[in-house]
Parts: C-alpha cells; structure tokens; sequence
C-alpha cells in the first residue's frame, strides 16, 4: 500500500474537494473520497476552509469560490446527471430487481410490496401535481350568476316556499 501523503493540496485536489463540497458531500465525506481517490490525508475541518458557505472557507480565493458556484448551479440544474436514483426510470428498474429477487427467494410478501411501489412509481402518486376534469376528461363546467342580493333572497324565498309544503305555508300566513 502506498504511503499517505500530507501538507499541502495540490490544485488538483483542491479542484476535487471544492466540487465533492458543491455537490453537498459532508466534509467527512469529502476526506475520505480524497484519501481513497488520491491517496491524499487532510481532515474534515480542513476541509471546510474550501466551502465558502461555511466560516472556515470565508478566505477561501475568488478562483475556488467561483467553481464551487458554477458547480454547485450544474448540479442543481442537472440533478438526474449526479444522482441517477433521481431518475424515475432508474428507481422503477432498482425496484423491480428487488421484485425479481424477493420473489426468487419465495418472498412473495416482499415481492408484492415492491410491485405496490413500483405501481406508485409509474402513475405519479410521489408527486403534487392533481389533474382535476370534468365529464370524460373535459374541463370543468362552472356556472356563475349576475343575480343581486335581493334578487337571490327572492329565489330562496320561492324555493323554500316550495319545500315547506301547502300546510306550512298555510301556517305561516296564519302566524303573519
């Protein structure tokens, strides 16, 4: 195994730690990507003098800084680039290998829980968005009046007439 390098970074490891940290891996993270990649030590704390969100990384040189932001907007812009499980395609295939090797071990249980979420997968239940229509997929009707008060209050006294029946109404005119 080779020996371990300290000291100082060279601008090749400082290129990788700025964007592993644009890319919002943790300072832990980020040291042992650097260890394992490049053979390179340096400690979580000292990671974080190359976030310049953080206190640590407030002298951090407008070269760095400037590719930290210009990563960190392509990584947020292209979320599906970095992370494939952002992918609706790729969590349906890991889903249905699960499917596969439940059902091959005879867990019919486990294998029918991952075909439910594979079924939520695909018809967007993991997502906000409602589509709300009318009758056979049209648009919803909607009626609106131009009536006044008064003359709703007229309607409404019409129709309650109606429903209060001819031995109600006959009452009410005695009470009036």
């Amino acid at each position: 195994m080779a020996a371990r390098k300290r000291g100082k970074l060279k601008d090749e490891h400082r290129h990788f730690v700025v964007q592993r940290l644009a890319c919002f891996d943790t300072p832990k993270e980020v040291a042992e990507a650097l260890r394992d990649e490049h053979g390179v030590e340096i400690s979580p704390q000292s990671v974080e003098a190359y976030d310049p969100n953080k206190r640590a990384g407030r002298d951090l040189a407008q070269k760095w800084r400037d590719l930290f932001e210009k990563t960190r907007a392509d990584f947020q812009d292209n979320l599906e680039k970095y992370v494939p499980e952002a992918s609706k395609v790729v969590r349906v295939r890991h889903l249905a290998h699960a499917a596969r090797a439940f059902k091959g071990r005879g867990n019919y249980v486990g294998m029918a829980d991952m075909m439910e979420r594979i079924a939520k997968e695909v018809g967007n239940v993991h997502t906000n968005r409602r589509e709300l229509t009318g009758k056979d997929g049209g648009p919803i009707k909607t009626a609106h009046s131009d009536l006044t008060d008064d003359q709703l209050d007229e309607r409404l006294a019409k129709i309650m007439g109606a429903l209060a029946g001819p031995s109600d109404a006959a009452a009410d005119a005695a009470t009036d």
